[in-house]
Order: C-alpha cells, then sequence, then structure tokens
C-alpha cells in the first residue's frame, strides 16, 4: 500500500482536509504532519490524526527520509510569513520524480510568493470552485485542476442554526431582541497591520452607530494565527465589547457565526461560512489595508463583494459603514437582496455526493497500487 503524506501549516488548510482523512484512510496509508509556529491551530484541528511536527524548515528532509511518502498532499496558506515547510517537502517529492498534489482553501493562493516558486512543481491542485479553477488557469497552470468544492463546508448541511443560534445566545446572555455584530480578526503575522487599520475605522464606525441605535452587542474575535493578545480592546479600550475573544478555547468561531446578526472582516473564510449560512457580512477593504493586500494576489475585490453576497465598503467613510449597519439590521428588502446572492452564488449543492466525497475520490485517482 502506498504512503500519503499530508501537510497542513495553516487552519484553513487543516479544515479543508480533516473530513477527508477518513475516506483517505480506507484506501491507503496516511502520515499527517502539521506545521506550528506562533500557534497551534493546525495541530489542534488535526490532533486526533496524531500529527507529526515540522516547525522548522531544516528538520523538513530528515522527516521526509523518515517517512518515505509516495506521495505528497500539501494545503497552500496565505497567512504565514515562514517557515516554509511545504516547499521544502515539494521539492523533495518533485526530486524523486514522485506526485505532488496540492489543495487551495481559498481563492489564489498561488499567488503569493511562497507558493509562486513551486507551482510548477505541483501535478494536480484541488479547488473548492470554478473561479478559484480560472485563476489557475488565467496563470498557465499546466497541471490538473479538480474542483471538488471545500470539505469543510459540508458541516453547514447538518448544522441546525437556530438550535445552535438560541443556545449560545442563551448561555452567553444575550437576548433575542439584541442585534448582535461579529468581527472576523485577520490579525495574522502576515497582516496584523492591515486589520488594526481596518479595525480602528470600524471602531469608529460602531461609537457612531452605538449612540444612535440601542441593543447593539460587539464581538470581536481573533484570528487563530494572533500573535498579540487582547489586540482589539488594546486599539479600543472605549468602544463597548462583548467580552473579546469571550471563550476563545470553548467556542468555536463557527458558533459564534451562527450567532450572529452581521459578520465582519477585511477578507476572511468566515464571511464565506456567513454566505453558506445566508447571514449578512460585510467585508471592509480600505485603499492601504485590505485592498492593498488583496493587490498582491492580483485581486482587485474580495470575489462575494463582485456579485452582491457580501457588503464591500472601500473607503474610510464612518457615514457609509454606519449606513450598512443600519440597512442590515432594519432593512428586511436589503437583507433579501443579500440572501438571494448567497442563495445563487453560495448554495451548498444538494448533490449525490458531498465535497468530502468528491475530495476523497479525486485524491485517491492519483493513488496507485504499489508495483
Amino acid at each position: 500500500m502506498k504512503k500519503l503524506l499530508i501537510v497542513a501549516d495553516s487552519p484553513g488548510s487543516a479544515e479543508f482536509i480533516a473530513p477527508v482523512i477518513p475516506l483517505l484512510q480506507k484506501k491507503t496509508k496516511i502520515v499527517v504532519v502539521t506545521v506550528n509556529t506562533s500557534t497551534e491551530a493546525p495541530y489542534t484541528i488535526l490532533k486526533k490524526y496524531k500529527p507529526l511536527r515540522c516547525d522548522h524548515e531544516k528538520d523538513a528532509e530528515a522527516l521526509f527520509r523518515k517517512i518515505k511518502p509516495d506521495i505528497l498532499l500539501a494545503g497552500t496558506s496565505s497567512l504565514i510569513p515562514g517557515p516554509f515547510v511545504n516547499n521544502c517537502f515539494i521539492r523533495l517529492m518533485h526530486r524523486e520524480q514522485k506526485p505532488v498534489l496540492v489543495f487551495q482553501d481559498y481563492w489564489a493562493n498561488h499567488r503569493w510568493p511562497q507558493n509562486k516558486e513551486t507551482l510548477h512543481l505541483w501535478n494536480a491542485v484541488f479547488v473548492p470552485d470554478e473561479l478559484a479553477k480560472k485563476f489557475l488557469q488565467e496563470d498557465a497552470f499546466s497541471g490538473n485542476i479538480i474542483t471538488t468544492g471545500n470539505p469543510a463546508f459540508d458541516k453547514f448541511t447538518t448544522a441546525n442554526p437556530a438550535a445552535i443560534r438560541n443556545a449560545l445566545r442563551k448561555e452567553l446572555n444575550i437576548r433575542g431582541y439584541e442585534f448582535v455584530i461579529l468581527y472576523a480578526g485577520t490579525g495574522t503575522p502576515q497582516a496584523w497591520q492591515e486589520d488594526e487599520a481596518t479595525f480602528r475605522f470600524l471602531a469608529n464606525a460602531l461609537q457612531e452607530f452605538f449612540a444612535n441605535t440601542p441593543n447593539i452587542v460587539f464581538i470581536p474575535r481573533s484570528h487563530p494565527r494572533d500573535e498579540e493578545k487582547n489586540r482589539y480592546q488594546k486599539l479600543a479600550p472605549r468602544l463597548r465589547m462583548y467580552n473579546p475573544d469571550h471563550g476563545k478555547n470553548i467556542y468555536s468561531t463557527d458558533n459564534l457565526l451562527l450567532m450572529a446578526d452581521c459578520i465582519i472582516s477585511m477578507y476572511s473564510t468566515a464571511l464565506l461560512h456567513a454566505c453558506f449560512l445566508k447571514i449578512p457580512a460585510i467585508s471592509i477593504l480600505l485603499p492601504d489595508a485590505g485592498r492593498a493586500r488583496l493587490r498582491k494576489i492580483n485581486l482587485d475585490n474580495f470575489p462575494p463583494n463582485t456579485v452582491g453576497a457580501t457588503i464591500g465598503v472601500y473607503k474610510e467613510s464612518t457615514k457609509d459603514l454606519v449606513a450598512a449597519f443600519d440597512a442590515v439590521k432594519n432593512d428586511p428588502h436589503y437583507r433579501q437582496k443579500i440572501t438571494n446572492a448567497q442563495t445563487q452564488f453560495f448554495s451548498l449543492a444538494q448533490n449525490k455526493k458531498s465535497a468530502t466525497e468528491t475530495a476523497a475520490d479525486a485524491i485517491t485517482s492519483f493513488i496507485r497500487p504499489a508495483a
């Protein structure tokens, strides 16, 4: 039986592959490696699969020799400034002329400099949707591009949003009539400066919104890779917040999303979750913050904004942001337009196969019996 090495270096890639591993284990021998620097997020997500740790590039080759993989399946990360352990394993596999498979949990991740370096060594990429495939085609990727959906989103087909929402609100003593705004932070080692600029603008707008609107609950949530404790409390000490990062190790961000009436971020997978859950969401892309980050991977906008599934805010106008809050809270026709776009572009297809099954089948199609 051939040996498949899976390497995950970010929460997004770990969440993409975690549901698929049990199906892959039925087809081949699996070894999981996580890359963890400032946080334990990938390791924690994949803990039950007993992952090995490789936190330094210098350790990759020795571990590679010990594992002796036949096939590599690696995630692509846009969140870390290094170490680029994934690239070490990719180069080692290519040197031995063994298959390199990559999975992409977010559009255009291949355009980040660390991923561009090894793009030509990838034999196949598994992507979440046709838009991700289009970006690879635009960049003349010569390997196979296979659309699988994102297995991490399959959980939304079985979730009971209303039950989770009611239970969490009761547990956190948030009343049913209160309007909950959740901020999904993006204060990663690569993007914390842009995240802070975004949050300062948001905090100013919230102060204005609070002044004229009662019964608002604001919950900021740090990114799993954020290295700064209480970042948002320090940035806006006078802003009324609901226990920043309350229960970080108890309540998952996904559950907190289900409790929210509006979700805000710079750009984030959390905003995609909002689309699938039919929750209004706002993407704040200031010229020198979120918009500048996206330009680094040749994206002019956050894709859900372009189809109306999320609300794009592009200039530092608290008036515009407050107006968006007010419309989301008080205008049912405005909310319905967002819901319609989310339904059209981000519905979980009710196919015979889930994204988890589709991804597992696609990956195993590259696994051949040992000669």
